[in-house]
């Protein structure tokens, strides 16, 4: 029998996570729209966007529901093809809750068993986690308690469905960063010699960068590891790169440091790196997997993003 068997534990009364099994809304929140409804007997159904042998319908039917304890619900699709069941049972303990979801009955689906055992153990898995974050943010838990800010440096996370290296290379040569970052890159070793476009800097290598706004950075790469790391400065401070496998893909992390410790530099460089980083690294996840550039290119609104745009300069109210 194929069974998929998870388990939770979330920092919140179960009074707190039941709602989220049983009110539409929180429900959807978590899992998918669906039109709920708390009756044993009662049919109902749960829609998400479709997919390519999926129709985006499951067709359910609820089982039990034993407040704040219990529940157990029929779930079927065109690409099942069989009522598989779902059980979610929730244990108290103290200011904690153990959810455990228990889903069997695969074996008398119509499709390829294994496959679907598979795609619903890492979407259970992902979901269970929003439900934990959820019902912890509903009872108030900090994910940091006691965190001060750091203005002199931060770390954003981005995962893409390339490999590692490539993901790398694309912050090392001039021909990646300019199809996700700038507009022009130039890179000149010790010797005086330009680096060709797909040639990687190398650690005292100098660089020149232009954005389609118009701005200018000069720099220095501090390290290239080729493969997983990339250092450089960056005006008054310094960016690390490093990319390591994850799933099917990469998991990036840039860090930003050595940012003073000033109120201009916590608003212009802490505040406004970190925006304009976000817009960036979506670029290089757009470039990566879809091969789509997403940059805005005009000289007007190109820095749109960053802290010190003014619409006014255009000619725009809102």
């Amino acid at each position: 029998m194929s069974v998929i068997d998870k388990e939770i534990r979330i920092r919140a009364p179960r009074d707190t996570v039941w709602p989220y099994l049983t009110e539409g809304d929180l429900l959807a929140a978590w899992l998918m729209r669906n039109n709920f409804s708390a009756v044993v007997g009662r049919e109902f159904q749960f829609f998400a966007q479709s997919s390519s042998d999926w129709d985006g319908v499951l067709n359910c039917r609820l089982l039990e529901c034993d407040p704040p304890r219990k529940i157990a619900f029929t779930w079927d699709a065109n690409n099942i093809g069989a009522e598989t069941i779902v059980t979610i049972e929730l244990l108290d303990e103290g200011n904690e809750t153990v959810v455990r979801l228990i889903h069997a009955n695969f074996e008398q689906a119509a499709g390829d068993v294994d496959r679907l055992v598979k795609a619903h153990d890492t979407g259970w898995q992902d979901h269970l986690a929003i439900l934990g974050r959820q019902a912890e943010e509903d009872a108030d838990v900090d994910p940091l308690p006691g965190a001060d800010p750091d203005w002199s440096q931060f770390d954003l996370h981005v995962a893409i469905d390339a490999k590692p290296e490539e993901v790398i290379r694309y912050w090392s040569t001039p021909h990646g960063m300019e199809n996700f970052f700038v507009q022009m890159m130039r890179i000149t070793g010790s010797d005086g010699r330009e680096r060709a476009g797909e040639e990687s800097a190398q650690p005292g290598d100098s660089y020149t960068w232009r954005w389609d706004s118009g701005r200018r950075l000069c720099g220095q790469y501090l390290a290239s590891d080729g493969d997983l790391e990339v250092r450089f400065t960056f005006g008054e401070s310094r960016v690390a790169l490093r990319a390591v496998s994850y799933r099917q893909g990469t998991l990036l992390r840039l860090r930003q440091y050595d940012i003073p410790d000033t109120e201009q530099a916590r608003m212009h460089v802490h505040t406004n790196c970190r925006a304009a980083w976000v817009y960036f690294l979506t670029a290089l996840k757009t470039r990566l997997e879809h091969g789509i550039d997403c940059r805005d290119k005009s000289l007007e609104t190109g820095a749109s993003f960053a802290t010190h745009f003014d619409p006014a300069s255009l000619g725009v109210k809102f």
